[in-house]
């Protein structure tokens, strides 16, 4: 699986609430970005990690999922524009 197909999954997982979003933050830290896309999806990964720590610590463990719903659909919808471009 490739990386855009491994990151859209990680985000669809989580959608469909496999796991929490500690859990999804810990796939996307972990998950490697080969060379060639690293330029397209490394500023949009780090900004997500960056918005799922802040949900991680000013918001309601209750409002967790609603936002990082928020995060895992404009992730997607960035990979659906890298893949139309």
């Amino acid at each position: 699986m490739g990386t855009i197909e491994s990151l859209a999954t990680i985000c669809t997982d989580f959608k469909e609430r496999k796991y929490d979003l500690e859990e999804l933050q810990s796939r996307l830290e972990t998950l490697m970005i080969t060379d060639d896309l690293k330029l397209n999806l490394e500023k949009e990964r780090n900004d997500a990690l960056n918005r799922l720590e802040e949900i991680r610590f000013t918001s309601l463990e209750a409002n967790y999922f609603k936002y990082g719903l928020e995060v895992a659909n404009g992730l997607l919808e960035k990979i659906q524009a890298f893949r139309n471009s």
